[in-house]
């Protein structure tokens, strides 16, 4: 029911049920009095009926002023408050919730303001902490990079997914060579942020080198890593180096316990193209062998 039709149903509900017990009773005391009693009343009825009615009519007055008045501090107030509320907790405002009805509706809504002010305090305490954490996730990226671009080998890091979260200039050179279609000339095909390493190498190979990191993690090395050499699809030889990065440790944690036990957050994959030095190495194998054999015939 709209709370219109409800406050006017709260002020005319007292009236009509005084006016009905009123009526009611002069029914039932009519009907109980003697017939010389109604001969001796007759004359003067029209005179008590208006007394009656005028009696009735300032009780209701009454009853009415001291109806809403309830209404107004015991429904009113509390609906005017939950609108208020609704609106505070939408975060659409923060002024101060208003302090009117009944004093313990002043008192929830003091309760309420002052829950409601320690919410946004610390949504905004939360809200500066994560712009710090950013900002400095941010500023750790930018040195991170800025040293990768200084590294003279070809940088890679990875999550535990495989999706490539940064890399140097060197790397992106390293795979524009390695791109075994025009298409990818540009090196952007096979190495980008978001895309997948396993688009290059075995993840077998790769899963293999965690394993071995793991294991030798689990022995107690403070820092492990493996590598393996392997040919890419446009026939180059590359050893990649990989190293595990972990989670740091929580605050207050025992330092030795954490750093073992860790675990592996992504990992860095060291690139070396050994195509090279291997042609150089089969070249002078080839070039020994024929020498070998011509001093033989000679």
């Amino acid at each position: 029911m709209p709370l219109k039709a409800r406050r006017w149903l709260a002020l005319l509900a007292p009236a009509l049920v005084l006016g009905a017990w009123s009526v009611l009773l002069a029914v039932v005391a009519w009907s109980a009095m003697p017939e010389d009693a109604r001969a001796a009343v007759a004359p003067a009825l029209e005179t008590l009926v208006a007394l009656a009615v005028l009696a009735w009519l300032i009780a209701s007055a009454l009853l009415a002023r001291w109806t809403h008045q309830l209404f107004r501090d015991h429904v009113e107030a509390p609906a005017r408050l939950q609108d208020h509320v609704r609106i505070r907790i939408g975060g659409q405002t923060r002024e101060p919730l208003p302090r009117e009805g009944a004093a313990e509706v002043r008192a929830l809504a003091g309760v309420i303001d002052s829950l409601s002010s320690q919410r946004d305090q610390l949504r905004d305490d939360m809200a500066q902490q994560v712009r710090e954490a950013s900002r400095n996730v941010e500023q750790e990226r930018r040195r991170l990079a800025a040293l990768m671009a200084e590294l003279q080998q070809s940088v890679v890091v990875c999550n535990l997914d495989g999706r490539i979260l940064l890399y140097n200039n060197r790397a992106r050179l390293q795979y524009q060579a390695l791109a075994p279609q025009p298409a990818l000339a540009d090196g952007a095909g096979a190495i980008g942020l978001g895309r997948s390493i396993y688009a290059v190498f075995d993840p077998k190979l790769v899963a293999h080198a965690l394993d071995t990191i793991r294991r030798r993690l689990d022995r107690g090395a403070a820092n492990a890593s493996a590598q393996f050499v392997t040919t890419t699809r446009s026939g180059q030889l590359l050893r990649v180096q990989v190293a595990a990065v972990r989670d740091e440790p929580a605050p207050g944690d025992d330092a030795a316990p954490a750093a073992a036990a860790a675990p592996l957050s992504g990992f860095v994959l060291l690139l070396e193209n050994l195509t090279r030095d291997f042609e150089q190495q089969s070249l002078r194998d080839q070039l020994l062998h024929a020498m070998t054999e011509g001093s033989r015939s000679s």
